[in-house]
């Protein structure tokens, strides 16, 4: 069930600051959330408010009540003997038409008040000065007696049943006795009002209800998926360069970890948590909503500069939960109309920030979108961007060294790619938006074929690294372009430890010939979490490049360096070379050199830059004969010889 009690109450005035955007009730309408709900309240006007659906109910009653009332008017033009004072009668039906008009045009519960005090003197005029006797003329009034009610959305006020019951008790006192048929009418018309205002207000209350189960997160409070695009689709409708309207996606990071230590029911206090601190930081002018998992999203109007508030929103989900579920999260920020114009494109370019943020593999990162419009066409969108980018405009290649740290030579340079086009050059950001154009495996094969013109110019002795993914290896037109340059000796493929697992056997079969060619494989983010050690044994890769993770920090970690020392003993058992990568301390390279790993790459070593750049390897120490040497006294070994 949704969230009650005070939550409940803060989500709705958190989540509402839009709510003429939405295609949803507003707060007022909630009754203070599920409490109100379950109060019903006396005030079925305000309960009614703007919901599309009790509009049109209260409508048709209104529109029943105006027929009603010229109905009676015309019947007592007609036939005045209907009435004992007929042109009283007719001024009540007046009143009666007239109210119907107000009902229709002035919903506002202000103005209702007004009429309901006015539309009890067609009472005291109608039935007041009557005779009492039933006449088509009272079932006339009985029955806009009730329309009324529920055009007002089951309101009766106090003031209306004190004019209607005397208006009833009027007769009685005129005429001194009272008949059997004013009884039936004073029952008829009390029951008509009790009934009608009760049985709407409690069809109002569990269409509300209804309507907030669908519109919220029953864990969270927040609104779900599809109230919040709705939400996002108003917003973006009204957005300008002036007032823009800002998407920021929430992505919990180690979620997963919580589940299955703890359990699921500490995972769902998580993210109560979690709902809870953005709708407390977000204020009442923002919606917040939660699309599924563990994502949530924000949305802010008329924000410029959205930094401020992603680094707050950061901040305050790491302090949710206990220290055995404290997360991080990675948030994506996208702008309309920038970013895009609609809905769905936002989502979209908020997703592909989203994804840059988490491939960082830092945890509480912010990434902005800044690729071009995604709906937008032509050369400024983010597809015709892309595009050129595909075709090699824009596009170029920096490499890092490869560091042999046994004599201190780079073995082999890395090429990154580096881009040109749009309002960034991160290859995180372009190759999120190739998936999210389908268009990845396209810019893959244009830096491979940028990369491929770099081994001409290499440096004598030294190898040119790529990356490419497994899917696009294997493609056939990949490996057309691999057999168009004449010599391969120089060419490493690095492909992860997650491709291998999942593309052993066609791996072995593609990379078989490409060896013949003097291509040497590369096995890359070893230890990422995969257990591909079989599928090594299979495909024998020439480098085993290890896991930034397993690096990291490694000077103060035994475990992990006992976890390296293995590697290396069992990389020198089969042939292969092991590689560190990510390492930035000098403790790092130090701890390296101690376990005996032969390649070494990071920061601290060398930046990515053009090619082909000078590493000045003696201010590591790497060119002197005690660095050739591990802290332990044990002589370097020499180079194994590399498996082809």
């Amino acid at each position: 069930m949704p969230a009650t009690g005070p939550r409940a109450r803060g989500n709705v005035k958190n989540n509402w600051g839009l709510a003429e955007s939405l295609n949803v009730m507003a707060a007022s309408e909630y009754e203070g959330g599920r409490d109100g709900l379950q109060a019903g309240g006396q005030d079925g006007g305000r309960e009614g408010g703007r919901d599309p659906h009790l509009l049109r109910a209260r409508r048709t009653a209104g529109m029943t009540r105006a027929i009603l009332g010229v109905t009676g008017i015309l019947l007592v033009a007609d036939n005045p003997r209907l009435a004992a004072h007929s042109l009283l009668t007719i001024a009540g039906f007046t009143i009666i038409a007239l109210s119907a008009v107000v009902q229709l045009s002035l919903p506002r519960i202000s103005w209702l008040r007004i009429e309901e005090s006015l539309a009890g003197a067609a009472a005291i005029l109608i039935v007041g000065f009557g005779e009492q006797r039933v006449t088509v003329l009272s079932v006339l009034w009985l029955a806009a007696v009730a329309s009324g009610v529920v055009a007002r959305g089951g309101r009766v006020h106090w003031i209306g049943r004190i004019v209607v019951l005397s208006a009833l008790a009027l007769p009685v006192l005129l005429q001194g006795y009272l008949s059997g048929a004013q009884v039936a009418l004073c029952i008829a018309a009390i029951g008509l009002l009790l009934s009608c205002g009760r049985l709407t207000r409690e069809l109002a209350r569990l269409l509300r209800q209804a309507r907030y189960d669908a519109d919220h997160d029953d864990l969270t409070g927040t609104l779900s998926r599809a109230a919040f695009r709705s939400a996002l689709e108003g917003a973006t409708k009204g957005a300008s360069e002036q007032q823009p309207a800002c998407l920021l996606l929430f992505d919990l990071d180690g979620f997963g970890v919580v589940n299955k230590a703890l359990g699921h029911a500490a995972g769902d206090a998580l993210l109560a948590s979690v709902g809870e601190r953005l709708r407390t930081i977000s204020g009442p002018r923002r919606v917040v909503g939660r699309l599924g998992g563990d994502e949530f999203a924000v949305i802010a109007r008329g924000q410029e500069d959205p930094a401020p508030l992603a680094a707050e929103l950061l901040e305050a989900l790491e302090q949710c939960g206990d220290e055995q579920r404290r997360v991080s999260a990675c948030v994506g920020v996208a702008q309309s109309p920038r970013d895009g114009s609609d809905a769905e494109a936002l989502l979209r370019a908020g997703d592909i920030a989203l994804r840059v943020a988490k491939r960082s593999g830092i945890g509480g990162q912010a990434s902005f979108y800044a690729g071009g419009p995604l709906n937008g066409q032509g050369a400024h969108s983010a597809r015709g961007a892309l595009t050129r980018l595909i075709g090699g405009e824009g596009l170029s290649m920096a490499v890092q060294p490869i560091v042999d740290l046994r004599d201190g030579t780079v073995h082999a340079y890395e090429a990154l790619a580096r881009f040109g086009q749009g309002g960034t050059d991160s290859p995180l950001h372009w190759f999120s938006l190739a998936e999210e154009f389908g268009e990845r495996d396209e810019l893959e094969r244009s830096c491979l074929r940028a990369a491929l013109t770099l081994l001409g110019p290499r440096p004598a002795g030294t190898r040119v690294a790529v990356n490419l993914s497994a899917p696009v290896l294997l493609d056939a037109r990949t490996l057309r372009i691999l057999e168009q340059p004449r010599d391969l000796s120089g060419l490493i493929i690095e492909v992860t430890e997650e491709a291998l697992v999942q593309s052993e056997a066609q791996l072995h079969t593609t990379i078989a010939p490409l060896r013949e060619r003097g291509v040497r494989l590369a096995v890359d983010d070893m230890g990422a979490g995969y257990s591909g050690l079989r599928q090594i044994t299979t495909v024998q890769p020439s480098y085993l490049k290890l896991d930034r993770s397993l690096v990291s920090g490694i000077d103060g970690d035994s475990d992990r360096a006992a976890l390296v020392q293995a590697l290396v003993g069992y990389a020198e058992h089969v042939g292969s070379l092991l590689v560190a990568e990510g390492i930035e301390h000098p403790e790092e390279l130090q701890a390296l050199l101690d376990l005996g790993v032969p390649l070494a790459q990071g920061f601290y070593l060398g930046r990515p830059a053009k090619p082909w750049p000078q590493v000045q390897l003696e201010s590591f120490g790497l060119g002197e004969p005690a660095y050739r040497l591990p802290a332990h006294g044990r002589p370097a070994a020499a180079p194994a010889p590399l498996r082809a």
